[in-house]
Protein backbone atom coordinates (compact mmCIF):
# COMPACT_ATOMS: atom_id res chain seq x y z
CA UNK A 1 0.00 0.00 0.00
CA UNK A 2 2.94 2.49 0.79
CA UNK A 3 4.61 1.79 -2.10
CA UNK A 4 1.64 2.56 -4.43
CA UNK A 5 1.31 5.71 -2.03
CA UNK A 6 4.92 6.68 -3.43
CA UNK A 7 4.35 5.56 -6.77
CA UNK A 8 1.09 7.80 -7.15
CA UNK A 9 3.12 10.67 -5.69
CA UNK A 10 5.80 10.05 -7.94
CA UNK A 11 3.84 10.33 -10.80
CA UNK A 12 1.94 13.30 -9.91
CA UNK A 13 5.05 14.90 -9.07
CA UNK A 14 6.37 14.32 -12.37
CA UNK A 15 3.26 15.02 -14.58
CA UNK A 16 2.98 18.50 -12.63
CA UNK A 17 6.74 19.27 -13.67
CA UNK A 18 5.82 18.40 -16.87
CA UNK A 19 3.00 20.51 -17.27
CA UNK A 20 4.94 23.21 -14.92
CA UNK A 21 7.31 22.94 -17.89
CA UNK A 22 5.22 23.19 -20.68
CA UNK A 23 3.59 26.00 -19.60
CA UNK A 24 6.95 27.55 -19.27
CA UNK A 25 8.02 27.04 -22.69
CA UNK A 26 4.79 28.90 -23.54
CA UNK A 27 5.45 31.50 -22.06
CA UNK A 28 8.72 32.01 -23.25
CA UNK A 29 7.54 31.30 -26.52
CA UNK A 30 6.06 35.42 -26.72
CA UNK A 31 9.52 36.55 -25.51
CA UNK A 32 10.98 35.08 -28.78
CA UNK A 33 12.62 31.99 -27.43
CA UNK A 34 11.98 28.72 -29.44
CA UNK A 35 9.78 25.95 -27.94
CA UNK A 36 12.05 23.14 -28.22
CA UNK A 37 15.60 24.69 -28.66
CA UNK A 38 14.98 27.78 -26.12
CA UNK A 39 19.18 27.61 -26.12
CA UNK A 40 18.86 29.47 -29.86
CA UNK A 41 17.74 32.75 -27.92
CA UNK A 42 21.41 33.51 -28.14
CA UNK A 43 20.69 34.05 -31.63
CA UNK A 44 17.62 35.08 -31.82
CA UNK A 45 17.65 36.94 -28.88
CA UNK A 46 20.82 38.42 -28.69
CA UNK A 47 23.43 37.75 -32.28
CA UNK A 48 20.56 37.31 -34.54
CA UNK A 49 23.37 37.98 -37.77
CA UNK A 50 24.82 34.81 -36.36
CA UNK A 51 23.23 31.90 -36.58
CA UNK A 52 22.70 31.50 -40.32
CA UNK A 53 27.03 31.20 -40.07
CA UNK A 54 26.85 28.78 -37.17
CA UNK A 55 24.82 26.32 -39.13
CA UNK A 56 27.53 26.61 -42.13
CA UNK A 57 30.02 24.41 -42.48
CA UNK A 58 33.01 26.64 -43.26
CA UNK A 59 36.54 24.62 -43.53
CA UNK A 60 39.91 27.08 -44.23
CA UNK A 61 41.94 26.05 -47.48
CA UNK A 62 39.58 25.32 -50.01
CA UNK A 63 39.39 26.94 -53.58
CA UNK A 64 37.14 29.05 -51.29
CA UNK A 65 39.06 31.85 -48.85
CA UNK A 66 37.02 32.04 -46.23
CA UNK A 67 36.74 35.45 -44.19
CA UNK A 68 35.31 36.25 -41.17
CA UNK A 69 34.32 39.90 -40.33
CA UNK A 70 34.38 40.81 -36.34
CA UNK A 71 33.39 44.77 -35.22
CA UNK A 72 30.70 47.27 -34.61
CA UNK A 73 28.84 49.22 -36.67
CA UNK A 74 31.14 50.86 -38.85
CA UNK A 75 32.07 47.34 -40.68
CA UNK A 76 28.99 46.15 -40.38
CA UNK A 77 26.95 45.27 -43.31
CA UNK A 78 24.10 48.09 -43.18
CA UNK A 79 26.71 50.54 -42.95
CA UNK A 80 29.89 50.01 -44.86
CA UNK A 81 28.69 46.54 -46.70
CA UNK A 82 32.97 46.07 -46.52
CA UNK A 83 32.51 41.73 -47.34
CA UNK A 84 31.30 43.33 -51.00
CA UNK A 85 33.76 46.42 -51.29
CA UNK A 86 36.24 43.57 -50.46
CA UNK A 87 35.17 41.13 -52.05
CA UNK A 88 34.56 43.52 -55.70
CA UNK A 89 38.32 45.21 -55.15
CA UNK A 90 40.26 41.54 -54.40
CA UNK A 91 38.37 39.74 -57.69
CA UNK A 92 39.28 43.11 -59.89
CA UNK A 93 42.74 42.73 -58.30
CA UNK A 94 42.88 38.63 -58.92
CA UNK A 95 39.92 38.30 -61.22
CA UNK A 96 39.05 34.40 -61.07
CA UNK A 97 42.12 33.07 -59.42
CA UNK A 98 40.55 33.03 -56.38
CA UNK A 99 36.95 33.08 -54.91
CA UNK A 100 35.62 34.63 -51.66
CA UNK A 101 33.31 33.79 -49.20
CA UNK A 102 32.80 36.96 -46.68
CA UNK A 103 30.73 36.40 -42.94
CA UNK A 104 30.04 39.74 -41.94
CA UNK A 105 28.67 38.93 -38.33
CA UNK A 106 29.68 42.49 -36.85
CA UNK A 107 26.79 44.45 -35.58
CA UNK A 108 25.58 47.88 -33.90
CA UNK A 109 26.62 48.42 -30.46
CA UNK A 110 28.14 45.40 -30.18
CA UNK A 111 31.83 46.05 -28.10
CA UNK A 112 35.03 43.42 -27.83
CA UNK A 113 32.87 41.54 -25.07
CA UNK A 114 30.05 40.83 -28.20
CA UNK A 115 33.00 39.77 -30.69
CA UNK A 116 34.38 37.24 -28.59
CA UNK A 117 31.60 35.74 -27.53
CA UNK A 118 30.53 35.64 -30.95
CA UNK A 119 33.54 33.85 -32.31
CA UNK A 120 33.80 31.76 -29.39
CA UNK A 121 30.16 30.39 -30.38
CA UNK A 122 31.60 29.32 -33.63
CA UNK A 123 33.36 26.41 -32.72
CA UNK A 124 33.07 23.78 -35.87
CA UNK A 125 33.64 26.87 -38.50
CA UNK A 126 37.64 27.69 -39.64
CA UNK A 127 38.39 30.73 -41.41
CA UNK A 128 40.74 31.60 -43.92
CA UNK A 129 41.02 35.04 -42.16
CA UNK A 130 39.33 36.59 -39.71
CA UNK A 131 39.46 40.11 -39.41
CA UNK A 132 38.60 42.52 -36.10
CA UNK A 133 37.59 45.96 -35.73
CA UNK A 134 35.91 47.60 -32.97
CA UNK A 135 37.05 50.44 -30.02
CA UNK A 136 34.48 52.83 -29.71
CA UNK A 137 31.16 50.99 -28.32
CA UNK A 138 33.20 50.13 -25.18
CA UNK A 139 33.13 53.52 -23.83
CA UNK A 140 29.01 53.71 -22.95
CA UNK A 141 30.21 51.13 -20.24
CA UNK A 142 32.42 53.93 -18.97
CA UNK A 143 29.35 55.85 -17.90
CA UNK A 144 28.65 54.73 -14.50
CA UNK A 145 30.13 55.64 -10.62
CA UNK A 146 32.89 53.42 -10.36
CA UNK A 147 32.14 51.08 -7.41
CA UNK A 148 29.40 50.18 -9.96
CA UNK A 149 31.28 49.03 -12.38
CA UNK A 150 31.88 45.04 -13.80
CA UNK A 151 35.13 44.68 -15.36
CA UNK A 152 32.69 41.73 -17.62
CA UNK A 153 30.17 44.15 -18.39
CA UNK A 154 27.18 43.05 -16.53
CA UNK A 155 26.60 46.61 -15.56
CA UNK A 156 24.71 46.48 -18.46
CA UNK A 157 21.67 44.16 -18.92
CA UNK A 158 22.68 43.20 -21.77
CA UNK A 159 25.62 40.97 -20.60
CA UNK A 160 24.01 39.49 -17.58
CA UNK A 161 21.03 38.27 -19.67
CA UNK A 162 23.70 36.48 -21.94
CA UNK A 163 25.82 35.16 -19.28
CA UNK A 164 22.63 33.75 -17.40
CA UNK A 165 21.52 32.01 -20.65
CA UNK A 166 24.75 30.54 -20.93
CA UNK A 167 25.15 29.40 -17.24
CA UNK A 168 22.32 26.92 -18.19
CA UNK A 169 23.61 24.60 -20.75
CA UNK A 170 20.36 22.26 -19.71
CA UNK A 171 17.45 24.60 -20.45
CA UNK A 172 16.94 22.57 -24.19
CA UNK A 173 15.90 19.88 -21.61
CA UNK A 174 14.61 22.05 -19.10
CA UNK A 175 14.09 25.66 -18.14
CA UNK A 176 13.00 25.40 -15.04
CA UNK A 177 16.10 26.08 -13.24
CA UNK A 178 16.71 29.12 -15.98
CA UNK A 179 13.68 31.07 -14.73
CA UNK A 180 14.41 30.08 -11.41
CA UNK A 181 18.00 31.77 -11.93
CA UNK A 182 16.78 34.50 -13.77
CA UNK A 183 13.88 35.09 -10.90
CA UNK A 184 16.36 35.00 -8.19
CA UNK A 185 18.72 37.52 -10.15
CA UNK A 186 16.10 39.82 -10.54
CA UNK A 187 15.23 39.81 -6.71
CA UNK A 188 18.47 40.48 -5.81
CA UNK A 189 18.61 43.54 -8.04
CA UNK A 190 15.81 44.73 -6.90
CA UNK A 191 16.64 44.58 -2.78
CA UNK A 192 20.14 45.35 -3.91
CA UNK A 193 19.11 48.44 -5.79
CA UNK A 194 21.57 47.68 -8.65
CA UNK A 195 22.23 50.20 -11.16
CA UNK A 196 22.41 49.03 -14.63
CA UNK A 197 23.13 51.45 -17.76
CA UNK A 198 21.79 51.32 -21.36
CA UNK A 199 24.09 49.08 -23.94
CA UNK A 200 22.99 52.08 -26.71
CA UNK A 201 22.84 55.33 -25.12
CA UNK A 202 24.29 57.36 -22.57
CA UNK A 203 22.49 58.41 -18.94
CA UNK A 204 23.45 62.43 -18.82
CA UNK A 205 23.90 62.06 -15.16
CA UNK A 206 26.58 59.64 -15.75
CA UNK A 207 28.00 60.83 -18.24
CA UNK A 208 30.76 62.48 -16.41
CA UNK A 209 31.87 59.26 -15.08
CA UNK A 210 33.29 58.52 -18.63
CA UNK A 211 36.32 60.25 -17.66
CA UNK A 212 37.70 57.56 -15.87
CA UNK A 213 38.09 54.88 -18.62
CA UNK A 214 37.19 51.69 -16.68
CA UNK A 215 37.05 49.47 -19.94
CA UNK A 216 41.09 49.46 -20.89
CA UNK A 217 42.09 46.29 -19.10
CA UNK A 218 38.55 44.55 -20.10
CA UNK A 219 38.91 45.29 -24.25
CA UNK A 220 42.51 43.86 -23.26
CA UNK A 221 41.43 41.00 -21.99
CA UNK A 222 38.69 40.80 -24.75
CA UNK A 223 41.37 40.88 -27.35
CA UNK A 224 43.57 38.39 -26.14
CA UNK A 225 40.95 36.11 -25.65
CA UNK A 226 39.99 36.18 -29.61
CA UNK A 227 43.54 36.02 -30.19
CA UNK A 228 43.98 32.70 -28.16
CA UNK A 229 40.63 31.64 -29.82
CA UNK A 230 42.21 31.97 -33.37
CA UNK A 231 45.66 30.30 -32.77
CA UNK A 232 43.98 27.50 -30.90
CA UNK A 233 42.19 27.22 -34.29
CA UNK A 234 44.35 27.71 -36.52
CA UNK A 235 42.63 31.11 -38.24
CA UNK A 236 44.66 33.91 -39.19
CA UNK A 237 43.90 37.22 -37.46
CA UNK A 238 43.91 40.76 -38.41
CA UNK A 239 43.79 43.24 -35.73
CA UNK A 240 43.69 47.25 -36.91
CA UNK A 241 43.54 50.24 -34.66
CA UNK A 242 40.72 52.12 -34.43
CA UNK A 243 40.12 55.03 -36.54
CA UNK A 244 38.27 58.30 -35.78
CA UNK A 245 37.48 61.84 -36.45
CA UNK A 246 37.39 64.94 -33.80
CA UNK A 247 37.55 68.22 -35.28
CA UNK A 248 40.04 70.80 -34.29
CA UNK A 249 38.74 72.93 -32.49
CA UNK A 250 34.96 72.35 -32.41
CA UNK A 251 32.92 71.44 -29.47
CA UNK A 252 30.93 68.72 -30.18
CA UNK A 253 27.74 68.54 -28.83
CA UNK A 254 25.30 65.59 -29.99
CA UNK A 255 23.07 68.05 -32.08
CA UNK A 256 22.30 68.24 -35.76
CA UNK A 257 24.63 71.48 -35.71
CA UNK A 258 27.44 68.85 -35.58
CA UNK A 259 26.53 67.33 -39.08
CA UNK A 260 28.34 70.46 -40.87
CA UNK A 261 31.90 68.91 -39.50
CA UNK A 262 31.26 66.13 -41.21
CA UNK A 263 31.02 64.55 -44.48
CA UNK A 264 27.24 65.20 -44.87
CA UNK A 265 25.76 61.43 -44.98
CA UNK A 266 22.55 60.18 -45.01
CA UNK A 267 23.03 58.40 -41.25
CA UNK A 268 25.12 59.52 -38.68
CA UNK A 269 25.54 58.58 -35.02
CA UNK A 270 25.71 62.10 -32.32
CA UNK A 271 28.66 61.44 -30.23
CA UNK A 272 26.97 61.62 -27.16
CA UNK A 273 25.91 57.81 -27.82
CA UNK A 274 28.70 56.97 -26.41
CA UNK A 275 29.52 59.85 -23.75
CA UNK A 276 31.27 62.78 -24.20
CA UNK A 277 33.07 63.67 -26.69
CA UNK A 278 36.54 63.91 -24.57
CA UNK A 279 36.22 61.13 -23.30
CA UNK A 280 34.76 59.17 -26.46
CA UNK A 281 38.12 60.32 -27.65
CA UNK A 282 40.05 59.57 -24.46
CA UNK A 283 38.44 56.22 -24.62
CA UNK A 284 39.21 55.10 -28.13
CA UNK A 285 42.92 56.22 -27.62
CA UNK A 286 43.29 54.41 -24.32
CA UNK A 287 41.43 51.27 -26.48
CA UNK A 288 44.17 51.55 -29.13
CA UNK A 289 46.87 51.80 -26.58
CA UNK A 290 45.53 47.92 -25.71
CA UNK A 291 45.49 46.82 -28.76
CA UNK A 292 49.26 47.50 -30.01
CA UNK A 293 50.54 46.43 -26.68
CA UNK A 294 48.91 43.04 -27.63
CA UNK A 295 50.29 42.92 -31.21
CA UNK A 296 53.75 43.51 -29.42
CA UNK A 297 53.48 40.67 -27.37
CA UNK A 298 51.62 37.81 -29.71
CA UNK A 299 52.59 37.35 -33.43
CA UNK A 300 49.14 38.78 -35.56
CA UNK A 301 48.63 40.85 -38.70
CA UNK A 302 48.11 44.33 -37.44
CA UNK A 303 47.01 47.12 -39.40
CA UNK A 304 47.25 50.68 -38.16
CA UNK A 305 43.80 52.39 -39.44
CA UNK A 306 44.22 55.03 -36.97
CA UNK A 307 47.54 55.96 -38.57
CA UNK A 308 46.26 54.66 -42.37
CA UNK A 309 43.12 56.99 -42.35
CA UNK A 310 43.63 60.76 -43.15
CA UNK A 311 42.00 63.08 -40.67
CA UNK A 312 39.46 64.58 -43.03
CA UNK A 313 36.03 65.56 -42.76
CA UNK A 314 35.09 63.93 -45.84
CA UNK A 315 35.89 60.69 -45.17
CA UNK A 316 33.48 60.37 -42.21
CA UNK A 317 29.99 60.59 -41.12
CA UNK A 318 30.83 61.53 -37.64
CA UNK A 319 33.29 60.66 -35.20
CA UNK A 320 33.73 56.98 -36.81
CA UNK A 321 31.72 55.99 -39.23
CA UNK A 322 33.27 56.40 -43.00
CA UNK A 323 31.42 57.93 -45.97
CA UNK A 324 31.08 56.81 -49.14
CA UNK A 325 34.41 58.20 -49.90
CA UNK A 326 35.96 56.70 -46.30
CA UNK A 327 34.71 53.38 -46.72
CA UNK A 328 36.11 53.17 -50.33
CA UNK A 329 39.56 54.13 -48.73
CA UNK A 330 38.71 52.18 -45.66
CA UNK A 331 38.54 48.98 -47.87
CA UNK A 332 41.13 49.80 -49.78
CA UNK A 333 43.67 50.02 -46.59
CA UNK A 334 42.62 46.55 -45.87
CA UNK A 335 43.02 45.06 -49.55
CA UNK A 336 46.24 46.24 -49.94
CA UNK A 337 47.27 45.01 -46.78
CA UNK A 338 46.05 41.54 -47.06
CA UNK A 339 47.79 41.49 -50.62
CA UNK A 340 50.85 42.97 -49.23
CA UNK A 341 51.08 40.36 -46.29
CA UNK A 342 49.90 37.63 -48.40
CA UNK A 343 47.26 36.92 -45.75
CA UNK A 344 45.00 34.67 -48.34
CA UNK A 345 48.07 32.64 -49.58
CA UNK A 346 48.14 34.34 -53.02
Amino acid sequence: MKSRHLLFSGIFVLTLLCFTEVLLRIGLVFFGYSFFQPSDYIFTGFYDNLKKVQAKEIRRGGEVKNVLILGGSVVSTPWSHLESRLDTMLQKRYGEKVRYAFYNIAGAGHTSRDNALKYSLLSDQRFDLVIYYEAVNENRANNIPPADFRSDYTHMRWYRDIYLLQAHPEINFTVIPYLAHKLASRISDRLGHRIYISQENVDPQFARFGADIKTGASYRQNIEQIIQTAKSRGDKLLLMSYASYFPENVVLTGKQNDMKHFAGCNYASPVVIWGRPENVKKGIGVHNQMLRGLVRKHPVAFLDMENRMPKDSTLFCDVCHVSELGAQRFSHEIVEFIVRQKLLDY
